[in-house]
């Protein structure tokens, strides 16, 4: 596999899922504290432990209208970050800019190298294009995707963007969201079913148990209700990530 810790299992969109969301922004109604550390332990389907993630967020130094989304993934066997994304978003409205993504060779797990970066461009016609730079077979090329004329958002900033939202029960929302890796685009959409209680190493926690879906897939988060809103535990059906500090 050429990369172990993908939030979505991405599915294509054809243009016709472009009519089923609607213009309108997302509401975001929390603010996110910056800058922030988060710590994740993933396990597989059998709760094995096989990676740590760190995820990090900050104004950006260099452009203080952006801010920088960052996640380190390790394996388990090593300490050493073997994958790390870079997203910078717009402050304004958390939609897409740009980012990176180095992902090292692992040759005994079949983990082919990546490393590419990518932004948004807005034509001269006004629409938007996601430019790519580098892929898995040629780190030279530059590559362009046609993208819908709507808000978009990065697959990458998802963790961050869903603990900005008015959660509650029978709360709904459809949004398009960018994937640089896999040079597509895809319609996201989420619901919250239930309240529930989560039983964490820091204590028993009220949550939110979020459903998001994308295509034929359907993923649950669970997302605490008090402030800072952060995402205790995420299953994309390959991987389970739970927040430990």
């Amino acid at each position: 596999m050429a990369a172990i810790f993908l939030l979505f299992t991405v599915i294509n969109c054809s243009d016709s899922n472009v009519n089923q969301i609607s213009n309108d922004l997302l509401t975001r109604a929390h603010e996110l504290p910056l800058p922030e550390k988060l710590r994740y332990e993933l396990t597989n389907d059998t709760g094995e432990l096989v990676g740590l993630g760190i995820f990090q967020s900050d104004i950006s130094s260099l452009d203080s209208s952006l801010i920088v989304l960052e996640e380190r993934y390790s394996r388990a066997d090593n300490g050493e970050a073997s994958d790390i994304i870079t997203t910078r978003v717009s402050s304004a409205d958390f939609s897409a800019v740009g980012g990176t993504r180095a992902v090292e060779q692992v040759a005994q797990l079949e983990i082919q190298p990546v490393s590419y970066s990518w932004e948004i461009l807005k034509t001269n016609e006004e629409k938007q294009m996601l430019r790519k730079t580098g892929n898995l077979t040629d780190s030279g090329t530059v590559r362009t995707k046609k993208l819908p004329n709507l808000d978009i958002y990065a697959n990458s900033s998802s963790f961050w963007l869903w603990r900005q939202l008015p959660l509650e029960i029978g709360y709904t929302a459809s949004y398009m969201t960018v994937d640089p890796y896999e040079e597509k685009w895809q319609l996201v959409s989420i619901t919250v079913p239930q309240s529930e209680v989560l039983k964490m190493p820091f204590g028993d926690t009220a949550v939110w148990r979020v459903l998001i879906r994308s295509g034929r897939a359907t993923r649950s988060a669970w997302i605490e209700q008090a402030e800072p809103r952060r995402v205790l535990k995420w299953d994309n059906g390959l991987t389970v990530m739970t927040l430990i500090d």
